[in-house]
């Protein structure tokens, strides 16, 4: 029952899919991390520790900013414009070349969590208001089996990405992927309104 009503909603079926790209693109950056920043990069654990927790900065700043945001440029607008500015930052990642360098890395780490979590407190929002009682248990189900079912893929994905071009191509590819969630969402009915409606 909720996968036809979430699959048969005209904005709850695309805001899935974008949920699934996102959580694909987090678990790749999220394996990639620590493979470049090592071995490549040459951070040590202390280093390596303090990047990773920018990721928890740039979601704390993007909760706490999330209801402005939305209220400001509409919902749906939010959300594509927070994303948009997430995979812009995440671009700056891997122009870390050293630990001397290492706050590019953390910058784009801090920005990508930004705009995810502004996105996911939106669209949760409108699942959470917008479903019928008797299904929400269902729908929110559905959307977290499908999302969370592509981690481990982008996981494997940037794994076997690092392997065949090396850690620091996969690392471009993935954070120009970045752009790919919020460009789909604004070929889709949410990127034609204001709100989700």
């Amino acid at each position: 029952e909720g996968w036809r009503y979430v699959t048969g909603h005209p904005v709850m079926r695309p805001c899935m899919i974008w949920a699934t790209a996102a959580n694909f693109l987090n678990a790749a950056l999220v394996a990639l991390t620590p493979l470049y920043l090592v071995r490549e990069a040459g951070l040590d654990a202390v280093q390596l520790g303090l990047v990773l927790a920018m990721d928890g900065v740039g979601a704390l700043a993007g909760a706490a900013v999330a209801v402005r945001v939305t209220t400001r440029l509409g919902t749906a607008r939010g959300i594509i414009v927070a994303d948009l500015a997430g995979g812009a930052l995440l671009l700056l990642a891997p122009l870390t070349t050293s630990a001397g360098d290492a706050y590019w890395f953390a910058l784009g780490n801090a920005g990508f969590a930004f705009g995810t979590v502004i996105g996911s407190i939106a669209t949760r929002t409108y699942r959470q208001t917008q479903s019928p009682p008797e299904l929400l248990s269902r729908v929110m189900a559905t959307v977290r089996f499908v999302s969370w079912g592509a981690m481990p893929l982008g996981a494997l994905t940037a794994g076997l990405l690092a392997t065949h071009t090396g850690a620091h191509t996969a690392l471009w590819a993935v954070c120009g992927a970045a752009f790919l969630p919020p460009l789909y969402l604004l070929s889709t009915r949410v990127g034609r309104h204001r709100d989700l409606v």
